[in-house]
């Protein structure tokens, strides 16, 4: 029978050698864990808003929500269902999650930062409405 202690050691030999070599902080900076505790990102507002919306010509701005949305439309759902595959890869990069709704060929969605003080838009929602203008391109 095994002793209380004999299990311990075995159930520290069995974590990842990742655990308990490199320092904590640096192993939970590696999951993402500490991003949440970073600076919250700048909200955009007036002329930086503005200029930020140019670039974005075909996306809806309802700046009394702090939002923009947009909805794209596909040949069919496997080519709707690709490009969501797609912004969700970049967007779990990112750790900048859309609000979407999927029926068949289109993809509706909007976009805003909720970790700015108040919530709003951010570059994080530029950046991200950006690549899924261009994986949309790539779909059609």
């Amino acid at each position: 029978m095994a002793t209380h202690a004999s299990r311990s050691l075995w159930m520290i030999s069995a974590l990842p050698q990742a655990l308990y070599t490199r320092p904590v902080s640096r192993h939970l900076r590696s999951l993402g864990a500490l991003r949440r505790f970073s600076q919250p990102p700048k909200r955009l507002e007036g002329p930086e808003l503005e200029s930020s919306m140019k670039e974005l010509e075909t996306w809806t701005l309802e700046e009394d929500k702090g939002r923009i949305s947009k909805t794209f439309t596909f040949a069919d759902f496997k080519e709707a269902w690709g490009f969501m595959s797609m912004v969700a890869l970049a967007a779990e990069q990112a750790n900048h999650h859309p609000e979407w709704f999927n029926v068949y060929n289109r993809v509706e969605v909007t976009l805003n930062t909720h970790d700015c003080v108040p919530p709003g838009l951010s570059q994080k929602d530029i950046s991200l409405a950006k690549k899924m203008d261009v994986f949309a391109s790539k779909s059609v």
